[in-house]
């Protein structure tokens, strides 16, 4: 009996004198969570972020919510793999590293931990992982995640993408950025909201554009939207909307690049050395262009016929709604534009008149 009572004695000094020295991971467990926001909203993911050793961990499952990546479980190793398009970091149990795909090792604020099944790290790596920013907000228990200008969210932005110049009023937002699309937009004008479905390439290096005139000449305001769509090496592909601002209508435009189809035509001719292009145009006060391209007759790099719509810039110009496009001979060889200046036709928009401006390198003669 009394060996009994000598050993649960000893076994109660044992659990008590352990207590303080429990680990961080039991800290962690202890202590109160903390409630993790992303851009102003609670998380999706349902879990919080917690206070251990002066540092803050936030879940990685986290990053996904606002961050084009992956996450893979490897239970065997109890290591995380956060995959981006570019690159794979391993995030492994009770390791102070951050490890990289070629095998580089990278030191982080302090130890990964593994919590309820979750891996969470220090929120100090935010940043060094995907651009974001946190604030801890101590008294009031929150863990605030700003996702920055290179992260993406299913989240409203709150912010603008556009306000048309001179008319802070009129603004343009996303309805929810994903990935790497926005998708849907809430126009902003004489004070009413209007929804559109439009889904577009989310370039942050080309923003919408937002303009606001009376393109109809009716009197009234028109919102006239720009998005991006493509760029590269001789393409530029945009795409334009005319919004009514006073009831939220919008006024087809017949795309540039269909329109010049429609009134352009071209052939090649050869003038001794020289390259002559040949422009018929319609709608035009001169409508024969002829373009000269001095010493390419022979070459054979150059095409038979003009081609046009691979570049295309929308713009608004004195009030009215033009649209430009590149005229080629060959791959990136542009010998001028195509200015085409839109007016009111029906319930749309039509060019109303189509012009050459050509480049000194290559004289125009025009008729």
């Amino acid at each position: 009996m009394k060996r009994l009572l000598a050993v649960c004695t000893a076994a109660l000094t044992l659990m008590l004198a352990g207590s303080p020295a429990a680990s961080s991971i039991d800290h962690a467990a202890a202590a109160a969570p903390l409630t993790l926001m992303v851009d102003g909203e609670i998380t999706a993911t349902g879990l919080y972020a917690f206070s251990e050793n002066n540092l803050i961990y936030v879940p990685a499952r986290v990053l996904t919510e606002y961050y084009s990546a992956s996450l893979s479980w490897n239970n065997r190793k109890k290591q995380l793999t956060f995959k981006t398009d570019y690159n794979a970091i391993l995030l492994k149990s009770g390791s102070e590293f951050m490890q990289y795909g070629d095998g580089n090792l990278e030191p982080i604020a302090g130890k990964i931990m593994l919590r309820g099944g979750h891996v969470y790290f220090p929120a100090d790596e935010l940043n060094h992982l995907t651009g974001a920013d946190y604030e801890y907000d101590e008294a009031g228990g929150e863990v605030r995640i700003q996702s920055g200008a290179v992260s993406t969210t299913v989240r409203t932005p709150k912010e603008p993408l556009a306000a048309a110049e001179g008319y802070p009023a009129i603004k343009l937002y996303a309805v929810s950025k994903d990935g790497d699309k926005y998708k849907g937009y809430i126009l902003e004008a004489e004070g009413r909201k209007y929804r559109f479905g439009w889904e577009n390439p989310r370039d942050l290096s080309y923003p919408p554009e937002l303009h606001a005139a009376d393109i109809d000449g009716d009197g009234k305001q028109e919102a006239v939207i720009v998005f991006m769509l493509g760029h590269g090496t001789g393409i530029v592909e945009q795409e334009v909307h005319v919004i009514r601002t006073q009831d939220g209508t919008e006024l087809p435009v017949v795309p540039a690049p269909e329109a010049a189809g429609k009134l352009v035509s071209s052939g090649v001719a050869k003038d001794g050395t020289d390259l002559l292009m040949n422009l018929k145009l319609q709608k035009s006060a001169s409508p024969s262009v002829s373009i000269r391209i001095p010493g390419r007759a022979a070459d054979g790099q150059t095409v038979d016929q003009a081609y046009y719509g691979s570049v295309v810039y929308y713009n608004v110009d004195g009030g009215r709604l033009v649209a430009r496009i590149n005229v080629f001979i060959g791959f990136g060889e542009s010998i001028g534009d195509l200015k085409l200046t839109y007016a009111r036709s029906g319930n749309g928009l039509v060019p109303e008149s189509i012009t050459f401006e050509g480049y000194d390198e290559y004289p125009a003669a025009m008729k």
